[in-house]
């Protein structure tokens, strides 16, 4: 089977160019049709010299992706993308509106191996890995049922990110390359369990990607029943790892911690949180939890607390509203379901 060539970036074309004997320069024009004008094929490539393009199609694979099925959510306007790619492997894509700005929440994996017990993409298991050019494809097609250009790219949709993280890595290197579609990293936003080594790589990387950090619970016993990652990566060392990212990027990092009633939002837990992570510099997002297949108890009275608590121990701590409930749009509720 010949190579995707969506499934490489820049350099890499550069590099493919030199062993067909072409010139390297030509993989700019190659990203710009392929990204700019959406070229489905490569005989539609005009900005690139014939005989480049039959040696093209010779070395390389021009897939098209089918479109993809969307609902729509009656509650919020929220956009829920289902792809089917290869060999039937599913994703979900989410477009969300705001005040005067739409984000896009992309897949990195079909299902999920971190098997959270409270994700509905967990309970699907491992499907398989994206390619970045599947990434790059659902890009693409949230920017299309946008209807214009999106604000901000959060990959916290279907799967670990860090676990498929050079298909990722690549698909954001693709995505923000000034020759195809310039989206600008620095409005990426990737959100981890906690996968400790990608996390220093990052902080070393010159990527400019901001990174979010579920932590689900304060206490590690609590955060092990409900996040099987735990036993591989523990808290403590994940925060460790988020200290020196923020320290090596001088920047802040994305703390997540999904609240369950009753289980982990009472005072002594946001007097433990606050213990672990008022020392770093961050953004507390609180996310009621959203029960797989459907809505969820939304904003409680102890969220509220919750969130003054936190505050009130020197916390920058936020609400993130829930999103498309009726659709399973909402954060852990990404499950592949279509219409029924």
């Amino acid at each position: 089977m010949k190579p995707g060539i969506k499934d490489l970036t820049r350099p890499e074309l550069e590099e493919a160019l030199s062993r067909l004997g072409e010139k390297p320069v030509h993989a700019a024009a190659a990203f710009s049709a392929l990204y700019r004008d959406g070229a489905g094929s490569f005989a539609v490539m005009t900005r690139l010299p014939g005989r480049l393009r039959v040696r093209l199609a010779r070395a390389f694979s021009l897939p098209s992706f089918a479109a993809p099925e969307t609902l729509v959510s009656a509650v919020d306007g929220t956009r829920k993308l289902l792809f089917s790619f290869r060999g039937g492997a599913p994703a979900e894509s989410v477009v969300l509106p705001g005040k005067g700005r739409l984000s896009a929440c992309l897949s990195s994996q079909s299902g999920c191996a971190c098997g959270c017990s409270f994700c509905a993409t967990g309970a699907m298991g491992l499907v398989r890995d994206l390619r970045p050019s599947e990434i790059v494809a659902q890009y693409e097609a949230c920017r299309r049922e946008a209807g214009g250009p999106l604000s901000s790219l959060v990959f916290m949709g279907m799967g670990e990110p860090f676990l498929n993280w050079e298909n990722l890595r690549k698909a954001v290197l693709i995505l923000s390359d000034d020759a195809g579609h310039g989206f600008p990293q620095s409005k990426m936003t990737v959100s981890t369990v906690g996968v400790v080594p990608v996390i220093r790589e990052l902080a070393g990387s010159p990527l400019k990607l901001r990174l979010a950090v579920s932590l689900v619970a304060a206490d590690e016993k609590l955060r092990a029943r409900l996040v099987p990652m735990e036993a591989r990566w523990p808290l403590r060392e994940v925060l460790a790892a988020a200290r020196g990212y923020c320290a090596a990027r001088r920047a802040q990092v994305f703390f997540e911690y999904i609240v369950f009633d009753g289980v982990n939002d009472s005072a002594e837990d946001a007097s433990r949180l606050a213990v672990l992570i008022k020392d770093i510099p961050c953004r507390l997002n609180l996310i009621p939890h959203n029960p797989p297949g459907g809505p969820g108890a939304g904003v409680t009275r102890a969220v509220k607390a919750f969130q003054k608590a936190m505050m009130a121990s020197g916390v920058r701590t936020y609400l993130r509203l829930e999103k498309g409930p009726d659709i399973s749009a909402a954060c852990g509720q990404l499950a592949a379901r279509g219409r029924r």
